[in-house]
This record gives structure tokens, C-alpha cells and sequence, in this order.
């Protein structure tokens, strides 16, 4: 027996997967990869983290005068070293969530 499809226009289903599945017009470039936000949470931290050091060697010399202009690096640095910290924590929990689905 021969089943004859109803329309010529039913094509088959493309896996997910394939690496040659064209994507429609730029919907895929305009959203960032967890990866690049992942990096760019952990440049900005070690880059708050340099400044905080910098700073640090600049005071014990003697080159600062004002010290708001430190305490404000090394709260942006601490918010940058909590955001950090969050961002991986969600990561962790998630994958650990994803792990833990049955098929």
C-alpha cells in the first residue's frame, strides 16, 4: 500500500542541529550569545578589580588626594565582583537544572 501525501507543499522537518540550517534575516545576530555576556561581566570585573589596585599603589605613594574617588572604585568594583558572582551562580543553577531533566 501507498500512501500519497495530500500537498506537494509538506516538507520534511529540518533538525534542529543541522550546521547548513540557514536562519532567517539576522534573528540569530541580534541577540548576544550567553557566552559574550558571560565574558564581558568578567572583563568588566577584572578591569574594576586593576583599577582598585591601581588606586590602592597610587594612595600608599601618595598621589591621591580625595579619597571618595576611591571608596567609589572599590564600590564599583564590589558591585562588579556581586554581579559576577550572580551571573555564575544562575549559570550553575541552571545547567545543573538542565541536567537533572529525564528523558
Amino acid at each position: 500500500m501507498f500512501i500519497v501525501p495530500i500537498s506537494s507543499a509538506i516538507q520534511p522537518v529540518e533538525s534542529y542541529f543541522d550546521d547548513d540550517k540557514k536562519t532567517s534575516a539576522g534573528a540569530e545576530e541580534d541577540t548576544p550569545k550567553f557566552s559574550d555576556v558571560f565574558k564581558e561581566f568578567f572583563t568588566e570585573m577584572q578591569d574594576t578589580q586593576k583599577t582598585v589596585e591601581e588606586d590602592a599603589v597610587r594612595l600608599t605613594m601618595g598621589e591621591i588626594d580625595d579619597l571618595h574617588t576611591i571608596y567609589n572604585d572599590m564600590t564599583k568594583a564590589s558591585i562588579a565582583v556581586e554581579t559576577f558572582v550572580a551571573v555564575k551562580d544562575a549559570a550553575v543553577n541552571a545547567y545543573n537544572s538542565v541536567l537533572q531533566i529525564t528523558m
